[in-house]
């Protein structure tokens, strides 16, 4: 079988979508299958092609490359994609995100890894992501079938795209290699050039609303105000926005709480980094109100770490029994967590086991096999 994949996030493989595109793409050419596989590639994002065994690849240009990259994007989604897979004789179009072609012309699958524009009224912007939102919308439903990345988003499909239960299948993502537990030397190396002298609370991912970083940030607060103790709260991850209403204003919380001396801001951090800091740190936060999947509480019980996390959506169906699972909205159940894990080492001890085998339990090889095992239904 002849397949043809969007590759419009390879050029982006430290957000979600791009990692997902890129572990499939790396699992496909190390599997001993006899698919061929058509990676399509938008120039106007400019990145080498891989040189991956049993993967061709396509640079496909729009005529907008230079001059828009919303209309780049959508003429290649719409037209250059499909000009590609019709050519190449594809059996399957595989789009790994949430941008399908309204007319593909061919059996076609699309990887649905969150709904957060349809279901989060603050994410669904001006007018212009509101007609894409709706043209992927309407793109979806007529795909033959639609990947989700977790039970929760399936439901979300189900219920907000009014797709059928049966055309909407479930693959788990995973961690990647670089994520495990960390050699002592690497935790020290990190630690000393980020300068973290003692024990600390870890977060990495967004600032918008919906991550809960501020809610985070109180009950940190109060946990140093019910027992003082030498602990910093580590959070990492790209700056935020200007929207006032999309992204809360995280150095006012922290000033206003009074714990800037125990609040540390390191902006983005390498994979490699983030692993290593991970495997040190004293308890990892994953407070989010939704996600799709929640990759980063996965490689955080990867490396070892003992996890706290939201017990909504996708995240506490990731996590299970590998964290403590804590209801997003209570500050101070939060607070009461952060209290335990940090102060019971008993305790924390068994959550770390309970995550390295929860998230043994998620592989990349797997998620490639069930994903090809969709394709093999649709012809």
């Amino acid at each position: 079988m002849r397949i043809a994949i969007n590759g419009m996030f390879w050029a982006e493989p430290h957000v979600g979508s791009g990692q997902y595109l890129h572990n499939l793409i790396q699992q496909y050419a190390v599997m001993d299958s006899h698919d061929k596989f058509v990676l399509v590639l938008p120039r106007f994002k400019t990145v080498p092609k891989p040189r991956l065994r049993g993967i061709q690849s396509v640079m496909m240009p729009t005529p907008f490359d230079r001059t828009n990259h919303n209309l780049a994007k959508v003429w290649f989604e719409q037209i250059a994609l499909l000009q590609v897979a019709h050519k190449v004789r594809a059996e399957v179009l595989h789009v790994p995100y949430f941008g399908p072609p309204l007319r593909a012309g061919l059996p076609t699958v699309v990887s649905v890894l969150d709904l957060i524009p349809v279901l989060l009224p603050e994410y669904r912007g001006g007018r212009l992501v509101r007609s894409y939102m709706r043209l992927a919308a309407a793109g979806s439903k007529r795909a033959q079938m639609v990947i989700a990345i977790s039970q929760q988003t399936k439901q979300d499909v189900i219920n907000h795209l009014r797709i059928q239960a049966e055309r909407v299948a479930v693959t788990y993502l995973a961690a990647g290699p670089t994520y495990h537990p960390q050699a002592p030397e690497a935790v020290l190396a990190v630690r000393d050039r980020f300068r973290i002298p003692g024990p600390y609370i870890y977060y990495i991912g967004g600032f918008d609303v919906r991550k809960n970083v501020a809610l985070l940030i109180r009950a940190f607060a109060a946990l140093l105000q019910s027992r003082p103790q030498s602990i910093q709260l580590v959070l990492a991850g790209r700056p935020a926005g200007s929207d006032p209403v999309l992204f809360p204003d995280i150095h006012q919380v922290i000033l206003d709480t009074g714990v800037a001396a125990n609040v540390l801001l390191l902006g983005s951090v390498t994979e490699a980094e983030n692993a290593a800091l991970m495997s040190g740190c004293t308890a990892f936060v994953a407070p989010s109100q939704y996600e799709g999947f929640g990759l980063s509480p996965l490689y955080a019980m990867a490396c070892g770490a003992p996890v706290i996390a939201s017990a909504t959506t996708s995240i506490g169906e990731v996590v299970a029994a590998g964290g403590r699972l804590v209801d997003p909205t209570d500050q101070a159940a939060w607070t009461v967590a952060l209290a335990e894990v940090t102060t019971d080492n008993v305790y924390a001890q068994h959550l770390r086991q309970s995550g390295l085998e929860r998230a043994a339990a998620f592989n990349w090889r797997t998620t490639a096999e069930q994903t090809l095992g969709v394709y093999h239904t649709m012809v």
